[in-house]
């Protein structure tokens, strides 16, 4: 395995971290709001990245326009749906040609990279953490017909339970999964059980 700073190009150079691992598989990871402290080292996304890498897959995570050493300024989500589409782009140029992409992301990164994936052909699954029901819109996801995980936190009131249980509901593709935590928004001391989770649920790449 190999970990390496690296620079995205989007409609500004983005940061971002490549742990560059099986080329048969990798996932990327959007992080939180970035005007309420979101960066890519969110304890969120640190527990996908490491449950991932775990199970054998290259990962990428970076931080949106405007965060830490990335270029540019907050665009309210268009801006960062593009960072995304981006930071797929960066990683699937260092996997193979066949090799399973997933989408991945928390918070307002889950709602960025979902829209994302209405502009992406070539990828395998989505895997959202606490997605902002109450924020955001969700209905394009209620046509997505491939692999969705979702998981959410039985006290979250950003993402509160009932209504991802119904987003759950009204998912047309039978490959879906849903996972509930006993957190809250933030999952302090729940990274364990998410890694723990991915490990259950992802199954291993073999190099």
């Amino acid at each position: 395995m190999s970990i390496e700073r690296v620079t995205i190009g989007s409609d500004h150079d983005l940061e971002g971290m490549l742990r560059l691992q099986s080329k048969k598989a990798g996932v990327i990871v959007c992080h939180p709001h970035p005007l309420y402290g979101g960066n890519m080292y969110n304890n969120v996304v640190s527990a996908i990245e490491d449950g991932y890498s775990a199970q054998g897959y290259s990962t990428l995570i970076f931080n949106f326009r405007g965060v830490g050493a990335s270029k540019g300024e907050y665009d309210e989500g268009e801006g960062e749906v593009s960072d995304a589409t981006a930071a797929y782009r960066y990683l699937s140029g260092h996997l193979d040609d066949d090799a399973r992409i997933t989408l991945a992301g928390y918070s307002f990164g889950a709602w960025v990279i979902s829209r994302s994936a209405l502009d992406i052909d070539r990828f395998d699954s989505l895997f959202l953490v606490s997605f902002p029901c109450l924020i955001y819109k969700c209905e394009h996801l209620k046509n997505f017909n491939k692999e969705i995980i979702i998981v959410g936190g039985t006290y979250d009131d950003i993402a509160p339970m009932d209504d991802l249980y119904d987003l759950y509901q009204h998912l047309p593709t039978m490959d879906k999964h849903l996972k509930l935590i006993n957190t809250t928004h933030f999952y302090a001391g729940k990274e364990t059980e998410l890694i723990d989770f991915i490990k259950e649920t992802i199954p291993k790449i073999r190099v």
